[in-house]
Parts: structure tokens; sequence; C-alpha cells
């Protein structure tokens, strides 16, 4: 059985029993475990197929078990336990993933000699440490360092890789995060291993861990990683949780302590934050920076004087001159967007730092999920073995996450020393603004936790999207993540004023099949303000889900009958449906709750046109060219109406008021051609679809694209023969 014939038949076993179909599971999984050869497997599947046999015989009879529930649930443990380790015997040999490399490496290993190695090694490194700097044995201490910095990697392997997770393991593991004597940064990599191995192979016993230690752990940093990795974890297995009472009974548990409401409301919400992401870089790459670059040589010149590289940004904003120029120029506008997206807690650096990530520091896989220290031998190495003064700096950076920070670091290590020490004067200029920062965050608890919460998130971000070998582990950021669909979190998150955040940022970022879900869940709460009846319209309307739409926006007409804005929208649904006895009607009640709106009157004639009534529809247009701001927008349906109808001279007088008075496009040349050549005026004609090829910049295929979908006006209603019209098109661009 190859590893693709493993794959299969693993997430064929795995969805049976998210189906609770036990005994089609069993059959798949006979198949597996007989190709292990190993009998203690067989025995084990014998003994959950007999128990499952015994629990369907008394319910035939009718037998009532009080216990059945209980013991349904342990026999799908057990066997999604008992699948996970056939699959892990059948792949070792076969499988190039780095989860079976290193479950091979470090089988022989024990966690509990590489962590009493650890304290010792640690140990040695704080007393060379302790001596005075003139009797410092620098090669001894790094060596050291560099030692204890390896245990650690090996711990972090030795628990994410470690399956099924023995009683010493978690005797050992839960060692390391309540003791005093292992740094913060190692338990940090230790719950993210957990998560990790999690990803791959679910573990009640990991799983557990992390649970227990956001109830029992005092630091925040680690109390609030842990109950990301948990929830992460959960949301990954959300189908086959629910079987496992341990886990359950101790969420259920936690709902007793205070933060835990709120934590959850932040983790969810952050997220879901997560997966705007990409459109935030996407923007970032492809409006703000190219508008920034572009503008950029402008402002150098504005400001005598100085050069690129050298701009004082607060210069430019002590100086009112530039900053009227840089408001004209839209400069300001670009910075208020990048500063918004920054303070909504948006990444907005992942695009930056992406390129960042190929120092050899990446290549340790625990070095992703490494909390920023400046005792770490990577940052100390950078500045030739010695702490530089920047490397504290970076502990008071709120805004970055650590990988980022050591992304950070690791780039400006590499730059000449001139340009280091530039950088050095201009963060240590705005410390005391860094230093401000952090004590507003901890005068906040809640934008505390919430800064800890978004940075981890951002860590684990860019593991699951940038790491080399990312395609090898299972992320939560490839779902759509909706922690309500899960039984054991969801009362915790399901209150109407977080489903609102929720759908309002969903909404917003123009996630709407996401929105129509959350607004939909606030509806069922009964509890919901009528203007989301609004919001699920326009996602539907959004969707092309033009029914559904017309059917919320119905349900706030009747509160409110007078919004015209709920009247447009109903009236462009009916009318992108066809139906233009409806949308007319609808757009007659905008009109008489604003009669004076150009764009009602327009689009009131563009239904008549749809309808094929044309003298309707010109009345429409009359109307709108005479309104006060009409700023002959009226010009061009009038034009095609009169040419539709056969007012020829009438067309002719609009279409000549387009070209000389308004900016005409490539559409308006094209169709006074048409009119020409319907007049008979060939040469004439042939003049107009030259001028729109050229506005196409004489792109032929663009233009003859565009020539040829008119034909069913042209030809079909103007009565052009079918050839003339084909031979005309040559002919205008055999002259071209």
């Amino acid at each position: 059985m190859d590893k693709i014939e493993i794959s299969k038949l693993r997430n064929i076993i795995t969805e049976h029993l998210d189906n609770r179909q036990l005994a089609l599971a069993f059959k798949s999984l006979k198949t597996m475990v007989d190709e292990t050869q190993q009998w203690d497997l067989s025995e084990e599947l014998n003994r959950l197929s007999t128990s499952y046999s015994y629990m369907l015989q008394y319910l035939s009879q009718g037998i009532l078990d009080p216990e059945r529930d209980n013991i349904l649930s342990q026999i799908l443990v057990d066997t999604y336990d008992l699948s996970d380790k056939a699959v892990i015997l059948l792949a070792a040999d076969q499988s190039t993933h780095i989860f079976y490399q290193r479950n091979k490496q470090y089988k022989s290993q024990s966690l509990n000699s590489l962590a009493a190695e650890y304290l010792v090694e640690l140990n040695k490194l704080q007393i060379i440490n302790s001596v005075e700097n003139e009797s410092l044995d620098n090669e001894a201490s790094k060596a050291l360092l560099r030692h204890c910095e390896t245990l650690e990697s090996d711990i972090f392997n030795k628990v994410w890789s470690t399956f099924p997770t023995t009683a010493a393991d978690i005797e050992t593991i839960s060692s390391i995060l309540a003791s005093d004597k292992h740094p913060s940064h190692l338990k940090s990599l230790v719950l993210s291993a957990l998560m990790l191995g999690l990803s791959k192979f679910f573990d009640q016993a990991k799983l557990k861990i992390l649970l227990q230690s956001y109830a029992s752990l005092e630091d925040n940093e680690l109390k609030l990683r842990a109950l990301i990795n948990a929830v992460i974890v959960i949301y990954l297995y959300r189908s086959r949780i629910g079987a496992y009472k341990d886990v359950t009974t101790i969420i259920s548990r936690l709902e007793d302590l205070p933060e835990f409401a709120n934590d959850m409301k932040l983790i969810f919400t952050r997220l879901i934050h997560s997966r705007n992401t990409d459109n935030i870089s996407r923007k970032l790459k492809e409006g703000i920076m190219p508008e920034l670059q572009k503008m950029s040589p402008d402002l150098f010149n504005k400001i005598k004087g100085k050069t690129p590289g050298t701009i004082d940004i607060n210069e430019i904003e002590e100086n009112p001159q530039w900053q009227e120029w840089l408001d004209k120029s839209g400069i300001s506008r670009k910075l208020e967007e990048f500063n918004e997206l920054q303070l909504q807690g948006g990444d907005v650096f992942i695009a930056t730092f992406a390129k960042l990530k190929s120092y050899p520091f990446f290549n340790t896989l625990s070095n992703w999920f490494l909390p920023y220290h400046d005792n770490c031998s990577a940052v100390i190495n950078a500045f030739g073995g010695k702490k530089h003064p920047l490397t504290g700096l970076f502990k008071v950076m709120p805004i970055l996450c650590d990988s980022d920070k050591y992304s950070m670091l690791l780039s400006i290590a590499s730059a000449p020393e001139s340009q280091r020490n530039i950088m050095f004067q201009q963060f240590e200029a705005q410390r005391e603004q860094l230093q401000e920062l952090q004590i507003d965050e901890v005068q906040s608890v809640l934008k505390m936790r919430d800064t800890i919460v978004n940075r981890y998130i951002q860590d684990l971000y860019r593991f699951f999207k940038l790491y080399s070998r990312r395609r090898e582990f299972k992320s939560i950021f490839d779902t759509d993540i909706n922690l309500t669909e899960v039984d054991c979190l969801k009362n915790y998150i399901s209150d109407t004023s977080t489903l609102s955040v929720i759908a309002e940022f969903y909404f917003k970022n123009s996630f709407y099949a996401d929105a129509i879900k959350f607004y939909r869940q606030m509806v069922s709460n009964h509890d919901a303000d009528p203007h989301v009846y609004q919001k699920i319209a326009y996602s539907y309307q959004s969707l092309g889900k033009y029914r559904e739409a017309l059917r919320n926006y119905s349900r706030y007409e009747l509160v409110d009958s007078s919004d015209i804005w709920n009247t447009k929208q109903m009236a462009q649904c009916y009318r992108s449906q066809h139906d233009h006895e409806k949308a007319i009607e609808y757009y007659n009640k905008a009109l008489d709750i604003s009669p004076q709106s150009v764009n009602l009157c327009l689009n009131l004639g563009h239904c008549y046109l749809d309808k094929g009534d044309y003298d309707n529809a010109l009345q429409q247009y009359y109307k709108a060219d005479f309104m006060p701001k009409a700023k002959h927008r009226a010009w061009r349906p009038i034009a095609w109406c009169s040419l539709l109808t056969g007012k020829h001279e009438q067309a002719l007088n609009y279409y000549k008021k387009i070209v000389s008075e308004d900016t005409p496009t490539s559409q308006d040349h094209l169709n006074y051609g048409h009119l020409l050549q319907v007049m008979g005026r060939i040469t004439d004609a042939i003049v107009q679809y030259h001028e729109s090829l050229k506005l196409e910049l004489n792109d032929e295929e663009t233009f003859s694209h565009l020539y040829m979908a008119d034909a069913k006006y042209v030809v079909k209603k103007l009565g052009i023969h079918a050839n003339d019209y084909i031979l005309l098109l040559d002919a205008t661009l055999q002259t071209n």
C-alpha cells in the first residue's frame, strides 16, 4: 500500500467515523490494519468491532442501556486512535514528510532525559554568564548557548512528533510548563509543539495539556498561547471532538474563569481577521504602495535640498505647505488607508516580511514559534557576538509579531554599518513612544490580551503560509473558520454583540457568504436590528442571488417602506431578474420619494428600454436631461434610443454633442459610426470607427469583438445587411 492509498483510506475511515458510520469504518480499517501485520492492532480492532456488535444487538432487542452513549463515544475515540496508529506504521517508511522523519529520529530518545540535560546545560550557562565581563569566557558561553538552543529544538521536535503520547511524556511536559526553572520561551515552544503535533494526529492527552495550561498558568502570554492552540485543534477536529468527554468536561469547567468568555471572543475575532490577510496584502501591493512609489519622486522634488533616503516624515508633517501638497496628491489618503488597516489589527506587514523568511534561522522548524528574546544566539551573532542596543528595542515593538521581529533584526544586521547606525538613531528617537504604548497596554487589560492574541495568530499564519514544507501540515487558515459550528465552543461566542462584530467584518471586506451566515444567526437569536435584513439582502444581491435578496429587502420594507435605498435595491434586483414590470414599479416608488434624482430617472428609462418601450424610455431620458445635476449623463441613452427608434437626426445631434462637448469613449465613437452607417454615410462612419479603434490603443482584436457584439442591434434591428456590416469592419481595419 503506497502513501497515496494510505492517505485515501485514512480519509475514508475518518469520514465514516465523523458521520458515526462505524460498521463501514471497521471494514475500511480492517484493510489498513491487515496491511500493518501487527497482531496487537488486529486484536484491538476485533475488540472494538465486537463491542460495537454487542451494542447493536442489545439495541435491536430493545434492551435499555443508560451507558450506551458513553460506550459509543469510547468506541469512536478508540477507533480514531487505532486508525491513526495504523497510518503512522504504514507511512513511516514511505513518507518523506517531516513528521515521520522526526518521529523516527526521536523515537529512541526520552523526553525526560532531554529536559533534564537542558536544565543542567542552562544552569552551566547561567553560572558562566554571572561572572564579571572581564573574566567571561565568551567562547564557552557561546557554545553552551548553542547547545541549550539545540536542546530546546530537540524538546520541541520530540513533543510534536510523538504519537501517541506516553504517561511519562505527559508528566515531563506538565513539569516543564509548571516549572520556574524553565524559561518562558521554552514553555511557549512546548505549547506550539503540542498544537503542531495535534495538527497531524489527534491526541487527547496533548489537547488536555493545552486546556489545563490555560487554566493553571499565570503568565498571560503563555495562557493565551495555550488557549489559541487548543481552539485551533478543536476546530480542526470539530467533527470528532464531541466523542472525547474528558475534553468537553474541561472546556465546560473553563467557563468559571472570569477571562474565558472574553478570551474566546478575542481569539475568534482575530482568527476571522486573518482571513483578510491576503486581501490586505493585495491591496498594499496593487493599490497603496504603487501609488506611493509613483508619487515619491514628486515629493522629493517638492522638498528642496532633500534627496531620496534622507526625508524625515516628521518634517513633512510639520510643514503645512508640504502637508497641503500631500493632501492634493492623494498620498495622505493612501497613508490613512494604511494606518486604518494597522489600527484595526490588519496584518499589513506579511507581504514585506514574507521576503525575509529565507534566513537560515527559519530553516529550524521551532524558530517559527520562538518568542522574541535578545538572549537568542541568532540575535547576538547578528551583531558580531555582542548585544546591540537595537535588540532590546525590539522587545517594546507592539506592532510586530515575534517572527517578524527576528526577520527585521536579521535584515538590519545584514545592512552596512552606516545604515544600521541611522536605523538605530531612528528607533532610539521613538523609544519613548514605544514605552508609552506599553504603558497604555498595561492600563488596558483587554487591549493587552488582544495584542498577545493578534501577534501569536500572525506568527502562526506566517508558519502555515510561508514555511517551505507548509503543505505537510493541516492549517486552520485554509478553512472558513466558524467556531459557532463547534458544539463545545459555540455558547461562548454566539451572543449577538460578538456575531455582529464578525458579521460586520465579513460584510465590510466582501466575504458575503460568510456575512450571511452570521447575520442569520443574529436573526435566529431574535435580537437583531431590522437593518440586518438589508445587509443580508445586499450580501445575496452581491452574490447574484436576487430572489433571496428580494425576500430580505421585502422584510425590511415592512418596517420602513419610505427607505429610498432599500427601494432602489429592490428595483435593481427586479431588473437583474428581467422582471421589467416590478422594476418599473419600484423605480417609480423611489422617484415618488426623490423626484429630482437623475440616477433614478435614467434607471427607469433603462428599464423601459430593456422592455422595448422606447417612447417611455425617451420620456425618462428627456426628464433626466433637464434636471440641474444631469451633466450630460442623459445624452448617450437619448442618442442610442433615438437611433433604435429611427430618429436619426435627433441621434446625430446628440452624438455630435457627445464628441464635441463631452469626453467620448470608444463605445461612443462606435455607436456614432453605427448611426452614420445606417444613414448611408459610409466614409464618415469609417472615420468614427477609426476614432473608436484609436481609443482601444489600435488593438484590432478588441475593436473587432466590440464591433461584432453590436451586430444584434445594427443588423437585426436597424436593417443593415449582415455581409455589408462585416465587410465594413474589414474596410475599417484595412484603412487603419
